[in-house]
């Protein structure tokens, strides 16, 4: 009987370490995004920001970097890269992020609104891949994970005949809610390991 105690505490280990491998949920709302999180979010707006633009935000036991490889630009409204087409690079230096979403878009050199394709690539290989039609509309996207998010890397693919600067606003780092899957495993391994050295004892 203390081997099928044991047996089962390791099943629910062994699914349980499972489910850390990274399983991401993408939203394309904040609202339902905002939902999924745990209290005390941090949300950046990037408001009245100068140049040159701070690289480094914080807020609510939440922390970051932004860098491209040259410079990052603010207009006052967003933060964006300082040459077309580059990458911009969102770092987690907090290490508790499990849940990022905010309004990604593309811009011209004027600042203006750009239809480009934007390109998401969290830390652990999740990608999204959309066209916004406004820095407004269709440019919000939101991920929750199961393990902790690093890094945010994001990109505008080419578009003819203009030069896009890869933008972000509204920015929110987070905790996300628990899948209940992943309290459920937990549980099942507690228990079991609680039975067997209750039996061992």
């Amino acid at each position: 009987m203390q081997s099928a105690y044991r047996s089962l505490s390791a099943v629910a280990l062994a699914l349980l370490s499972a489910s850390a491998f990274a399983s991401t949920v993408t939203y394309s709302s904040s609202a339902s995004f905002l939902a999924n999180l745990q209290p005390g979010s941090y949300t950046e707006g990037f408001n009245g920001l100068a140049n040159p633009a701070p690289a480094s935000f914080s807020g609510s036991g939440f922390s970051y970097n932004v860098s491209s490889p040259l410079d990052i630009y603010a207009s006052g409204d967003f933060l964006g890269t300082s040459l077309p087409y580059e990458e911009l690079t969102i770092t987690f230096t907090s290490g508790n992020v499990t849940a990022v979403g905010g309004n990604f878009f593309a811009s011209l050199v004027s600042d203006a609104f750009a239809a480009g394709v934007m390109n998401i690539v969290l830390s652990d290989g999740t990608s999204a891949s959309f066209t916004p039609t406004s820095a407004a509309v269709g440019s919000y996207r939101g991920f929750t994970s199961d393990v902790a998010i690093t890094s945010l890397k994001l990109t505008v693919s080419n578009f003819p005949l203009d030069s896009l600067y890869a933008g972000l606003d509204n920015l929110t780092v987070g905790t996300a809610v628990p899948e209940p899957a992943s309290w459920l495993l937990a549980g099942l391994g507690l228990a079991g390991l609680l039975v067997t050295r209750r039996r061992s004892a």
